[in-house]
């Protein structure tokens, strides 16, 4: 089809997926999915040009800024239609804001058919490892960040009142199952 080597992958894993033997395809790859992914943040940390991330520091936090903002937005829009109330809406967007490998995958792919130039790329590409390193706290915290930004106060819900109360018994009364289901 003319792709290139990395996009005909990326497809024919995606049909691959879709099939019947994803399983068994799941299983004989398992053995080889850490490996993989270890080489892969490798090759992305060798193309970081961390001097840019110290020098240029401003405009990496005000692109990742932009991406968690403009990705958060976009999916907190979209999801309202599928969501109870724009507080769901705004945590799931928050939830996904961060770069991701694709991402990598694409700046990568630019960058290699000198589709955009080094200094545009490489900002890039540290905004994007800059808001991978934040998303576990953002993740973390969504729900106060969510609560900061639509100006609410927090009610407390007949569910987190019993999540509250189970989490009181659980520290202090412990059950051990063994032997239960598989």
């Amino acid at each position: 089809a003319g792709l290139s080597l990395a996009l005909g992958a990326f497809l024919a894993g995606m049909l691959l997926a879709e099939t019947e033997y994803r399983h068994q395809i799941e299983i004989v790859i398992r053995p080889f999915r850490d490996i993989l992914l270890g080489l892969f943040f490798i090759v992305v940390g060798t193309l970081l040009n961390v001097r840019l991330l110290i020098s240029s520091w401003w405009l990496v936090l005000l692109l990742v800024l932009l991406l968690q903002f403009a990705k958060a937005f976009i999916v907190a829009v979209l999801s309202r239609r599928f969501c109870k109330s724009w507080s769901a809406a705004v945590q799931t967007g928050l939830v996904i804001a961060q770069g991701g490998e694709f991402g990598f995958a694409l700046l990568t792919l630019m960058l290699n058919d000198e589709l955009a130039s080094n200094t545009v790329i490489q900002p890039l590409l540290a905004a994007t490892v800059v808001s991978m390193v934040l998303s576990p706290v953002l993740i973390r915290y969504n729900r106060r960040v969510t609560e900061y930004l639509l100006h609410r106060q927090r009610e407390q819900s007949d569910l987190q009142r019993e999540l509250a109360s189970t989490n009181t018994v659980a520290k202090r009364d412990h059950v051990l199952l063994c032997g239960f289901g598989r």
